[in-house]
């Protein structure tokens, strides 16, 4: 479980990289409302994901805390 969660916070981070990379050092990229849209659409899923995964880790680790302490 906490590998799937890495897995899915690291994949998040390097695909706001990427776009944010894009976006800075190709600004012809985002011309067009289109493609603007599209830019700032992936941004927000992304940052969405990384709450997502953040919270799920959170979860995880409440859980296997609680478990240690019953199991005590």
């Amino acid at each position: 479980m906490k590998l799937s969660n890495v897995a899915g916070f690291v994949c998040h981070i390097v695909s706001i990289i990427i776009l944010l990379y894009s976006i800075i050092f190709y600004p012809e990229s985002t011309e067009n409302f289109s493609s603007t849209v599209s830019f700032i659409f992936w941004i927000f899923a992304n940052v969405n994901g990384l709450f997502f995964s953040a919270s799920a880790g959170i979860v995880v680790n409440h859980m296997a805390r609680i478990s240690v302490f019953v199991s005590k």
